[in-house]
């Protein structure tokens, strides 16, 4: 069984479409997508993390990595400015990233399978020396994508009752 199969194939190529499409919108950036792995060897170098919760017949999380730098040339991209005149809107920026990934994929999961999700605001981790512990039993799958030379990924976490 490949390692991505406990999570319907539906929803990782939506989300995977989601946030391709809110880089070219919003960021004015092409991401070239790479597989989704369930693999716990792949962990993300990411030291700012975005997260947003949803709700309804599935239950989990979108959270999206990325390295201080990338980051910073999402956030100036977003704003039309340069990465080092990035400032404090940096946590901004990311969590309207995150928001707008979740948004699109719950909108597209709606017209897929008809589930209406309630989303959470977005928070956003910006550090070093953290990691991400689960305190249920999850699925989850990583989605990794490559803007110009800067990795990106995008994880999504489903409680297991709700793919069973």
């Amino acid at each position: 069984m490949p390692p991505t199969a406990a999570i319907d194939s539906l929803f990782i190529d939506e989300l995977t479409a989601a946030t391709r499409d809110v880089f070219k919108t919003m960021v004015f950036q092409d991401l070239e997508a790479a597989s989704p792995t369930s693999e716990d060897a792949l962990k993300p170098g990411a030291n700012v993390v975005g997260t947003v919760a949803f709700a309804g017949k599935t239950v989990g999380l979108v959270v999206f990595y990325s390295t201080l730098d990338a980051a910073q040339a999402i956030t100036a991209s977003m704003l039309g400015v340069e990465p080092a005149s990035v400032n404090g809107e940096l946590h901004d920026a990311i969590g309207e990233l995150t928001n707008m990934i979740a948004g699109s994929f719950r909108t597209r999961m709606a017209h897929a399978k008809g589930e209406t999700w309630a989303i959470s605001v977005p928070t956003v981790t910006v550090g070093s020396d953290f990691y991400t512990k689960y305190v249920s039993d999850v699925q989850r799958v990583l989605c990794p994508f490559r803007m110009n030379k800067a990795e990106l990924y995008v994880e999504l976490i489903v409680t297991r009752s709700a793919t069973q």
